[in-house]
């Protein structure tokens, strides 16, 4: 029994010891973190570090001060150095769990600074990597990021609108030359081998604004308005397939499509009217005609499947035969619809930024239009918004005077799926897009008509402090 006693007494003050150099450790690894904190803007984690170490520290003291006789004898000094540095990864591991997750600004690529030309959009392919679209050419960025060639707009041109998407990595491309307007000259541009398909010199096109783009790329055609008409081209050979008249007075507005069907707005201010209007991509064929109330304001396609068109005072719904299942109101008393950014679709939700007593992003119905979700995301300013990397999710980009978030979001219900990602000083300006795709998930493309920021920044998470 007294040799137990002896044992215990010897072996409790080097426990005591070993434990207390640990936790010291930890302490001071903290103390560490606390100090860079306070030179960074962003600080989440710092409330619990705050509470964390002073414990810590009281509690290595009267560790070590209770095993102050242990730490005699070379074997027990060592036991101490190998469990004091075992304990630096889980003591990392809480404050990474503490810090949330954060990412960098991995990569990017700016060729000039200022860029001497306007950036008016951008393409992300289907094969890997992105098109960024200047009025003086286009940048192709392979899947790593690298610079893969591009085009320059022809002399005396200047690209001014492109189509929403590419087919089979074939973009369409509308270029404007003195005095005609936008769409003067139309292109279609293979990304993968960088080349250009065919062109065209058309008609003196009408006036467009940046909610009227004049080329869309639907089922493997190529729609183009012109001066009183709108063309249907074969996207790969640019022969002509199918053209639509538009009568004189008239113009084509909000051009989009998707799957087999293209639709547009053709509105006559002179004659008071306008209707949304549904062909067959490929044969020009109508399919239906709804008309619209006449459009005092901004007008837009903010889905083409299901169908939201966004016409002065609402965003109106249609199902596939033309036939209006609902409307939202763009202002009422709990919050106004904004234009920009623009909204991401989930499913048979369109989610897009509001204004209102709590700012934020709503979801509304496609099918009839009520309300179904708001996400406050700490009252701070909407960004950006694109479909999510998980199926049915929706990110957000938020910024603050403090610090820029990205939010991930259920499209179902608006909860968050994760604790948002802090962005850590990457530079964005007020309109980009965002890709969540690459080798750690999301890459935006910079569109600021300033022309100082990055083309495209890629993002890597943060691993370090």
């Amino acid at each position: 029994m007294d040799n137990h006693t002896s044992r215990g007494a010897r072996w409790l003050p080097r426990a005591l010891f070993v434990s207390g150099t640990a936790v010291a450790t930890v302490t001071a690894l903290y103390l560490l973190l606390l100090g860079h904190m306070a030179f960074v803007d962003w600080n989440r984690g710092r409330g619990p570090l705050l509470l964390l170490t002073p414990a810590l520290g009281l509690l290595a003291y009267v560790l070590l001060a209770r095993g102050r006789g242990g730490s005699r004898g070379a074997p027990v000094r060592w036991l101490a150095v190998t469990v004091a540095l075992a304990a630096l990864w889980p003591a990392w591991q809480g404050y990474t769990w503490m810090r949330g997750p954060q990412a960098y600004a991995w990569t990017w690529w700016q060729a000039e600074n200022p860029e001497p030309a306007r950036p008016i959009g951008a393409w992300q392919l289907p094969s890997g990597g992105l098109v960024r679209a200047r009025t003086d050419g286009l940048r192709i960025y392979n899947g790593e990021g690298r610079s893969a060639g591009g085009r320059a707009a022809p002399e005396g041109t200047a690209f001014c609108a492109l189509s929403r998407t590419v087919a089979h990595d074939v973009g369409l491309v509308a270029a404007a030359r003195a005095p005609g307007g936008c769409g003067t000259r139309v292109s279609a541009v293979d990304l993968r081998q960088d080349d250009e398909l065919w062109a065209k010199d058309l008609p003196a096109a009408p006036p467009a604004d940046a909610n009227s783009p004049s080329v869309a790329v639907v089922d493997g055609t190529a729609a183009v308005v012109t001066d009183g008409a709108l063309l249907g081209l074969d996207l790969r050979g640019g022969e002509e397939r199918w053209r639509m008249p538009v009568p004189s007075g008239c113009r084509v507005r909000a051009l989009d499509g998707a799957a087999d069907r293209l639709l547009y707005v053709e509105d006559c201010p002179g004659a008071g009217t306008a209707r949304l209007t549904s062909l067959d991509a490929r044969t020009g064929t109508p399919a239906w005609q709804t008309p619209l109330p006449i459009p005092s304001g901004e007008l837009r396609m903010l889905s083409a499947r299901p169908i939201a068109l966004r016409a002065g005072d609402a965003v109106r719904l249609f199902d596939d035969a033309g036939r209006e299942r609902g409307t939202a109101a763009v202002s009422g008393p709990r919050e106004d619809l904004l234009t920009e950014p623009g909204p991401s679709v989930s499913g048979d939700l369109l989610v897009l930024p509001v204004k209102g007593k709590v700012p934020g992003v709503s979801a509304y119905s496609l099918l009839d239009g009520h309300r179904v979700w708001h996400a406050g995301l700490d009252g701070a300013t909407v960004l950006g918004l694109a479909q999510g990397r998980a199926p049915g999710g929706v990110d957000v980009v938020t910024s603050t005077a403090a610090r820029t978030h990205l939010w991930h979001l259920d499209g179902a219900t608006g909860r968050r799926k994760a604790e948002p990602t802090i962005l850590r000083d990457v530079p964005l300006g007020r309109r980009f897009e965002i890709y969540p795709t690459g080798t750690e998930g999301y890459t935006f493309v910079n569109l600021d008509p300033g022309g100082a920021l990055p083309s495209y920044v890629a993002l890597r998470r943060v691993t370090g402090w």
